[in-house]
């Protein structure tokens, strides 16, 4: 079986693209246009580039939206919806504070404020600023594999800076890190045509844990999802993370086809909607 990957300048970092049981020209030819897809994407999404789409939404506050972007929204705020406001897309400037080191300052925006009246979307408060950071890097991600899907890909990965899906019909196992050990691993899971996300408080913070990226930080440190794609993946793992355990519940029984491992500040983890099964025998 011939195997191929790539890596590639993405998402703030690299991303890598490995693609099994095919040609090489095919597998050249895929990669770039998949590349090439994301690359317009992101610059649709990017919170930190002046002259994304999203970036111009937030300077205008009024904007006639395009389909990708007006899509992304509207999937959002159901999630906002859903998690009672814990998980809340308005709150950039908060995000924004604290990957800038700044003092942070509340903000009396939420969710509520983002209307959206045809394919217009009207940011009505002064404080809104819109981030998607916890979903769009999924999304691209979805899009980038359904293109190499069509254009006649049918087994692999495409790992964006640690949220990964995987295609075809072969299992890949996938380690999962430590949230407090960071050479370390919890263990293990095995996916087949499945994604994969881990939202916590460990990778981006400023100073301690408690200033993460992460607005509305409850007692979870960690919460990876296992999801169709990745966009739903990426979603559903913040939106635990960030939800008191009231409203956790009731996101994990609104999404039974997810499965979810969430982690305590005592390292504790517990297991929903069946994410045991997907175990590798590697587990500790």
């Amino acid at each position: 079986m011939n195997e191929f990957s790539t890596k590639k300048k993405l998402f703030g970092g690299e991303i890598e693209i490995v693609i099994k049981n095919t040609e090489k020209e095919l597998f050249e030819i895929a990669v770039e246009e998949s590349y090439s897809l994301g690359l317009e994407l992101q610059k649709i999404f990017n919170f930190f580039d002046a002259k994304s789409e999203l970036s111009r939404l937030n300077k205008k506050r009024k904007l006639k939206a395009s389909r990708d972007l007006l899509e992304l929204i509207k999937f959002s705020l159901k999630v906002c919806e859903l998690s009672s406001g814990f998980y809340d897309i308005s709150l950039g400037k908060k995000i924004l504070q604290r990957k800038l080191g700044l003092d942070e300052k509340d903000v009396e925006c939420s969710y509520k404020d983002i209307l959206i009246n045809g394919d217009v979307v009207e940011l009505a408060h002064p404080d809104v600023m819109l981030d998607l950071g916890s979903v769009a890097k999924g999304y691209i991600a979805d899009k980038m594999i359904e293109l190499l899907q069509e254009m006649g890909i049918k087994q692999g990965l495409l790992d964006a800076r640690g949220d990964i899906r995987v295609f075809g019909q072969k299992e890949e196992i996938i380690d999962i890190q430590h949230p407090r050990k960071k050479s370390k691993t919890l263990g293990a899971v095995k996916i087949k045509n499945m994604s994969i996300a881990t939202s916590g408080d460990y990778n981006q913070y400023t100073q301690t844990y408690a200033r993460s990226h992460l607005i509305n930080k409850t007692d979870l440190i960690s919460v990876t999802a296992i999801a169709k794609n990745l966009k739903d993946a990426d979603i559903y793992a913040t939106a635990l993370a960030v939800s008191p355990p009231r409203v956790r519940e009731k996101i994990i029984r609104s999404v039974p086809n997810i499965a979810f491992l969430t982690i305590n500040k005592n390292l504790k983890p517990r297991f929903y909607n069946n994410f045991n099964k997907f175990l590798h025998e590697k587990w500790k």
